[in-house]
């Protein structure tokens, strides 16, 4: 028996880790909150747990369904479109210790997008940007790349593999090592890689093309994999979580491909769709 399965998540939602500290890692699909918006904290509906939720404490409060209420606090987020892997703690020590952990970038994330191009310049190297946050149209946070008085922004990529039948498309591996707002979506656009389906920083035209009129209208970004340690009751706690590449993925890059390099699940554990082998 899972120790949150008292917690009502939302349609879709999956829990993929736990650990008896309280710690709990749920895969997120995409078009999902992580949590309501600042101004309707209250709401029900498109959020990851439909219970009220404070700001103050970055936590849900949920009736347990023993006539009490329980705090589950968020302790990192996803934008909506992006699915994959997110915590939630049931303790309040235990989420102000992962919290610091994600302040000092010790938090491991691996994502996976499918980008605008069949390469990269390079294959596989580090981004670093200065990004700026201002608010967008509508009240909306928006972030760009500025010059000076930005915050650093540092990201490991790599490569895996173009699509299949000349498709214009590529899959990369994103691993964040700092966590400003919406980095990856900025930084695969500033470098001329606009992940596919990204209304806000991508590029029209290719996401019209190759996503609309194929059918897919999501945003073609995936969080696979969280890894963190922490000290919790006298012991060294080692976790981790994944969740599998959304079937999506494989059927935008048009059908799986095996061959020499492209490696698999056993790299590092992590599950993948049964059709789409790549080194995770």
């Amino acid at each position: 028996m899972s120790s949150a399965d008292w917690i009502p998540f939302a349609e879709g939602v999956k829990v993929v880790a736990e650990h008896a500290c309280g710690l709990i890692a749920v895969e997120k699909p995409h078009g999902l909150l992580a949590h309501p918006n600042p101004e309707d904290a209250g709401a029900r509906d498109n959020v990851l747990i439909p219970g009220n939720y404070s700001f103050e404490e970055e936590a849900f409060h949920v009736r347990d369904g023993q006539g009490g209420v329980r705090r589950v606090h968020l302790l990192n987020r996803l934008d909506s479109p992006t699915s994959g892997v997110l915590l939630l703690a049931l303790d309040a020590a235990l989420a102000a210790e992962v919290r610091r952990l994600f302040a000092r970038s010790a938090v491991s994330k691996r994502y996976f997008a499918l980008v605008r191009g069949r390469g990269l310049r390079q294959p596989q190297g580090t981004w670093q940007d200065q990004l700026v946050k201002s608010k967008g149209p509508g009240g909306g946070v928006r972030s760009s790349a500025g010059a000076a008085g930005g915050a650093p922004a540092v990201t490991v990529y790599r490569w895996e593999r173009a699509a299949l039948r000349g498709l214009p498309i590529s899959l990369v591996r994103l691993e964040p090592r700092t966590g400003r707002t919406h980095q990856l979506r900025v930084q695969t656009s500033l470098h001329g890689h606009p992940i596919l389906g990204d209304r806000t920083y991508g590029d029209f035209e290719f996401n019209k093309t190759m996503g609309v009129a194929r059918g897919f209208r999501r945003l073609f970004l995936h969080c696979a994999s969280t890894e963190l340690s922490f000290d919790w009751a006298g012991r060294r706690v080692a976790f981790s979580a994944a969740a599998p590449l959304p079937e999506e993925f494989n059927q935008a890059l048009g059908g799986a491909e095996d061959g020499p390099g492209r490696g698999s699940s056993k790299d590092a554990g992590v599950p993948v769709s049964p059709r789409l082998r790549v080194r995770l």
